[in-house]
């Protein structure tokens, strides 16, 4: 939910402000003198999250335990696609564009989901085999 209700960028030109949603839609309020691309990053979290819950419904640990990395590999990609969000004409407004609260979120609710799918798969897969006989 966090995904697709909070900011994922936020750009701020001379005359106007503009945010990302997690389809990739900005929404601009006065002029912010950029070309802003859409990235749906929203989509990615709820396609590695699916995989996170597909896995811990069936007993599939290892699914959940990557689909919890992938979440937060996926929460990691705005702060590595920051250079590519915004291109501004030479002689133009300058514009900033930063990573709003979305990524943060995400990436903790991701941390959170690293450590219990680890925990559960450390518990139903990893344990010892019974002792024969016993």
């Amino acid at each position: 939910m966090a995904a697709t209700v909070a900011p994922w960028f936020a750009a701020y030109g001379v005359a106007g402000y503009a945010e990302m949603a997690g389809w990739g839609a900005w929404r601009r309020s006065g002029d912010v003198d950029a070309s802003l691309r859409p990235l749906p990053l929203a989509v990615l979290v709820y396609l590695t999250a699916g995989l996170t819950i597909w896995g811990a419904v069936k007993p599939a640990f290892g699914a959940t335990v990557i689909g919890a990395m992938s979440t937060f590999g996926v929460g990691l990609l705005p702060l590595m696609l920051l250079p590519v969000v915004d291109r501004h004409a030479p002689g133009r407004d300058a514009v900033g564009v930063e990573v709003a609260s979305a990524t943060t979120t995400v990436i903790g609710l991701a941390v959170v989901l690293v450590i219990v799918s680890w925990i559960g798969y450390a518990r139903c897969v990893l344990r010892p085999a019974p002792r024969a006989g016993a």
